[in-house]
């Protein structure tokens, strides 16, 4: 996988990654296999991840329990797409998708879940229409059960925004990012962690469109937020100040590009 999709996968993924959905029957073989799912994947072993995900959906499928048996096939999506096995995602999160389809409410957020990982799949595909067709099918169910104002449906035009930038279709990709924007200062604040990445998205948006001041205006905001978050010389931050010394550098300001490149360059060499 590329560098750019890779960022974009674990970008879109990094709100889906639940235990659970609370109020329906388990087992304590369920949940121990759950418990044993989440550790691998926390300890970077997606494939014993996946095993684990596997029998706790036996169990559920044996107990009844569709919403955590799709919840199961969903993670397995996303461990696959991680790993760039795209086809073998899509046969679980088709699956997932069939059964919640036959068996719930259209509109659970489960399946909205099983729409938006369908979207990464395919974004991370190339099949840009495709991915936008189940992204727009998440949003309107985490619209209609969340309403506009929660992180989910933020991520959700967070992961619209992206595919549109990669169809170099810019003026949509900002559309899509504001909105994310303007639901996570609500929710979170103007100084959240959530609020970076909406940033950054924007930034990156604005110089393809060649607004630099703009571009620059959300990158600096994005630098300001993780100094706070995490500190003068954390290495995050690099990246940060390499992307804010591009911008210099296309505005036509050497002196100013150099200056936060060079504390780009300090902060790597610091954290090697």
């Amino acid at each position: 996988m590329t560098a750019v999709k890779t960022i974009i996968v674990f970008v879109f993924f990094a709100l889906l990654l639940i235990t659970g959905v609370k109020g329906q029957s388990s087992s304590p073989l369920s949940d121990e296999y759950l418990r044993l799912a989440e550790d691998s994947r926390k300890n970077m072993k997606p494939d014993d991840a996946v095993i684990y995900y596997e029998k706790a959906s036996v169990e559920f499928q044996t107990l009844g329990n569709i919403e955590q048996f799709i919840n199961a096939y969903n993670q397995i999506g996303i461990i696959l797409t991680r790993q760039d096995k795209y086809e073998k995602a899509k046969s679980y999160l088709e699956k997932a998708l069939s059964t919640g389809l036959s068996s719930l409410d259209p509109n659970n957020p489960v399946i909205a879940t099983t729409y938006l990982s369908l979207g990464v799949v395919y974004a991370a595909e190339n099949q840009f229409e495709r991915s936008l067709e189940y992204h727009d099918k998440a949003l309107k169910i985490r619209l209609l059960k969340l309403g506009k104002f929660s992180a989910e449906v933020a991520t959700s035009y967070g992961n619209i925004g992206n595919v549109y930038f990669r169809q170099k279709d810019y003026d949509r990709a900002i559309e899509a990012h504001l909105s994310a924007k303007q639901i996570r200062e609500k929710i979170f604040g103007k100084n959240s962690v959530e609020i970076v990445e909406s940033y950054r998205n924007l930034g990156n948006a604005y110089r393809e469109k060649k607004n630099y001041k703009k571009s620059l205006s959300y990158f600096e905001k994005a630098l300001r937020n993780k100094i706070k978050q995490l500190g003068e010389g954390h290495k995050e931050l690099a990246r940060y100040y390499k992307s804010i010394s591009e911008i210099y550098y296309l505005m036509g300001n050497q002196a100013k590009s150099d200056e936060y490149r060079i504390k780009g360059e300090a902060i790597e060499k610091q954290s090697k």
